[in-house]
Protein backbone atom coordinates (compact mmCIF):
# COMPACT_ATOMS: atom_id res chain seq x y z
CA UNK A 1 0.00 0.00 0.00
CA UNK A 2 1.23 3.03 -1.13
CA UNK A 3 0.73 6.21 1.38
CA UNK A 4 0.97 9.67 -0.08
CA UNK A 5 0.30 13.26 1.63
CA UNK A 6 -2.80 15.53 0.55
CA UNK A 7 -1.59 18.18 -1.81
CA UNK A 8 -2.45 20.99 0.73
CA UNK A 9 0.01 19.27 3.09
CA UNK A 10 3.15 19.69 0.34
CA UNK A 11 2.46 23.14 -0.81
CA UNK A 12 2.34 24.02 3.14
CA UNK A 13 5.82 22.45 3.55
CA UNK A 14 6.68 24.12 -0.17
CA UNK A 15 5.58 27.23 1.51
CA UNK A 16 7.52 26.79 4.98
CA UNK A 17 10.75 25.60 3.02
CA UNK A 18 10.66 29.21 1.19
CA UNK A 19 9.89 31.34 3.88
CA UNK A 20 13.16 29.96 5.96
CA UNK A 21 15.69 31.32 3.60
CA UNK A 22 14.29 34.48 2.98
CA UNK A 23 13.55 35.03 6.95
CA UNK A 24 17.42 36.47 6.96
CA UNK A 25 16.98 38.77 3.73
CA UNK A 26 14.63 41.67 4.69
CA UNK A 27 11.76 40.52 2.46
CA UNK A 28 8.29 41.38 3.97
CA UNK A 29 7.15 38.07 5.40
CA UNK A 30 3.52 38.60 6.45
CA UNK A 31 2.69 39.94 2.76
CA UNK A 32 4.17 36.75 1.23
CA UNK A 33 2.16 35.21 4.10
CA UNK A 34 -1.11 37.10 2.88
CA UNK A 35 -0.23 36.15 -0.69
CA UNK A 36 0.14 32.48 -0.02
CA UNK A 37 -2.68 32.41 2.04
CA UNK A 38 -4.95 34.28 -0.80
CA UNK A 39 -3.25 31.43 -3.56
CA UNK A 40 -4.60 29.05 -0.87
CA UNK A 41 -7.68 30.74 -0.99
CA UNK A 42 -7.52 30.91 2.80
CA UNK A 43 -8.85 34.57 3.05
CA UNK A 44 -9.40 34.48 6.81
CA UNK A 45 -5.71 34.11 7.45
CA UNK A 46 -4.84 36.50 4.24
CA UNK A 47 -6.48 39.17 6.22
CA UNK A 48 -4.13 38.60 9.40
CA UNK A 49 -1.17 38.82 6.75
CA UNK A 50 -1.79 42.17 5.30
CA UNK A 51 -3.38 43.62 8.45
CA UNK A 52 0.54 42.45 10.00
CA UNK A 53 2.25 44.08 6.95
CA UNK A 54 0.10 46.96 6.74
CA UNK A 55 1.66 47.62 10.49
CA UNK A 56 4.87 48.40 9.03
CA UNK A 57 3.31 50.18 5.58
CA UNK A 58 0.47 51.73 5.84
CA UNK A 59 0.01 53.02 3.11
CA UNK A 60 0.66 50.35 0.35
CA UNK A 61 -1.74 49.93 -2.28
CA UNK A 62 -0.74 46.61 -2.98
CA UNK A 63 -1.02 45.50 0.50
CA UNK A 64 -4.46 47.16 0.58
CA UNK A 65 -5.61 46.16 -2.04
CA UNK A 66 -5.03 42.29 -1.15
CA UNK A 67 -6.17 43.14 2.23
CA UNK A 68 -9.21 44.44 0.05
CA UNK A 69 -9.79 41.18 -2.19
CA UNK A 70 -9.23 39.00 1.08
CA UNK A 71 -12.12 40.64 2.46
CA UNK A 72 -14.01 40.56 -0.72
CA UNK A 73 -13.71 37.07 -1.22
CA UNK A 74 -15.23 36.68 2.58
CA UNK A 75 -18.22 38.53 1.48
CA UNK A 76 -17.32 41.24 4.23
CA UNK A 77 -17.40 43.92 1.17
CA UNK A 78 -18.03 47.39 3.47
CA UNK A 79 -14.32 46.09 5.02
CA UNK A 80 -13.03 45.09 1.43
CA UNK A 81 -14.51 48.78 -0.36
CA UNK A 82 -12.77 50.55 2.88
CA UNK A 83 -9.36 48.81 1.87
CA UNK A 84 -9.53 49.49 -1.74
CA UNK A 85 -10.98 53.17 -1.31
CA UNK A 86 -7.56 53.76 0.82
CA UNK A 87 -5.69 52.15 -2.13
CA UNK A 88 -6.57 54.26 -4.43
CA UNK A 89 -6.31 57.70 -2.49
CA UNK A 90 -2.86 56.40 -1.77
CA UNK A 91 -1.74 56.43 -5.25
CA UNK A 92 -3.50 55.28 -8.86
CA UNK A 93 -4.66 51.79 -8.68
CA UNK A 94 -7.10 50.90 -10.78
CA UNK A 95 -7.56 47.39 -9.65
CA UNK A 96 -8.66 49.03 -6.11
CA UNK A 97 -10.78 51.20 -8.49
CA UNK A 98 -12.47 48.46 -10.17
CA UNK A 99 -13.11 46.44 -6.61
CA UNK A 100 -14.52 49.49 -5.37
CA UNK A 101 -16.92 49.42 -7.90
CA UNK A 102 -17.99 45.40 -7.35
CA UNK A 103 -17.76 46.14 -3.62
CA UNK A 104 -20.69 48.85 -4.17
CA UNK A 105 -22.67 46.51 -6.33
CA UNK A 106 -22.31 43.57 -4.11
CA UNK A 107 -23.85 45.93 -0.93
CA UNK A 108 -26.85 46.45 -3.10
CA UNK A 109 -25.95 50.55 -4.60
CA UNK A 110 -25.56 49.34 -7.82
CA UNK A 111 -26.18 52.83 -8.92
CA UNK A 112 -22.95 53.66 -7.32
CA UNK A 113 -21.00 50.32 -8.35
CA UNK A 114 -21.98 51.38 -12.20
CA UNK A 115 -20.73 55.16 -11.94
CA UNK A 116 -17.21 53.77 -10.34
CA UNK A 117 -17.16 51.19 -13.09
CA UNK A 118 -17.90 53.35 -15.95
CA UNK A 119 -15.67 56.41 -14.75
CA UNK A 120 -12.72 53.22 -14.21
CA UNK A 121 -9.43 54.64 -16.02
CA UNK A 122 -6.27 52.36 -16.60
CA UNK A 123 -3.63 54.63 -17.59
CA UNK A 124 -1.70 53.15 -20.32
CA UNK A 125 -4.07 50.47 -20.57
CA UNK A 126 -6.71 51.71 -23.16
CA UNK A 127 -8.49 47.89 -24.19
CA UNK A 128 -8.83 47.49 -20.36
CA UNK A 129 -10.35 50.86 -19.61
CA UNK A 130 -13.06 50.48 -22.44
CA UNK A 131 -13.62 46.74 -22.27
CA UNK A 132 -14.58 47.34 -18.13
CA UNK A 133 -16.48 50.87 -19.10
CA UNK A 134 -18.50 49.64 -22.11
CA UNK A 135 -19.84 46.42 -20.23
CA UNK A 136 -20.40 48.53 -17.12
CA UNK A 137 -23.02 50.36 -19.21
CA UNK A 138 -24.19 47.79 -20.65
CA UNK A 139 -24.77 45.95 -17.60
CA UNK A 140 -26.48 49.25 -16.05
CA UNK A 141 -29.00 48.49 -18.62
CA UNK A 142 -30.05 44.96 -17.30
CA UNK A 143 -31.17 45.62 -13.82
CA UNK A 144 -32.88 42.34 -13.46
CA UNK A 145 -29.22 40.86 -13.51
CA UNK A 146 -27.42 38.72 -10.22
CA UNK A 147 -25.16 40.50 -8.11
CA UNK A 148 -22.94 37.00 -9.55
CA UNK A 149 -23.32 37.54 -12.76
CA UNK A 150 -22.59 41.10 -12.65
CA UNK A 151 -19.73 40.24 -10.93
CA UNK A 152 -18.46 37.20 -13.33
CA UNK A 153 -19.47 39.79 -16.86
CA UNK A 154 -17.40 42.11 -15.24
CA UNK A 155 -14.01 40.00 -14.27
CA UNK A 156 -14.51 38.79 -17.66
CA UNK A 157 -14.66 42.54 -19.04
CA UNK A 158 -10.99 42.89 -17.13
CA UNK A 159 -9.34 39.83 -18.72
CA UNK A 160 -10.79 40.23 -22.14
CA UNK A 161 -9.25 43.86 -22.06
CA UNK A 162 -5.89 42.50 -20.50
CA UNK A 163 -5.66 40.31 -23.38
CA UNK A 164 -6.32 42.79 -25.88
CA UNK A 165 -3.74 44.60 -24.26
CA UNK A 166 -1.18 41.84 -24.50
CA UNK A 167 -1.99 40.94 -28.29
CA UNK A 168 -1.23 44.33 -29.05
CA UNK A 169 1.65 45.00 -27.58
CA UNK A 170 3.01 41.27 -29.11
CA UNK A 171 1.87 42.81 -32.67
CA UNK A 172 3.40 46.32 -32.23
Amino acid sequence: MRHTLPTCVLVLALAASLFVPLAGCGMPQPKMAGNLSMTLKDYEQAVVEYQKALKDDPDSARLLTGLGRAYYNLGEYAKAEEAFRHAAEVEDYPSAVFYTGLCQIARGDRQGGFDTLTRFRYSGKVQVTNSVHDMAERLAATPDLTDEAITRAMFRAWDEGMERERDMSRSG
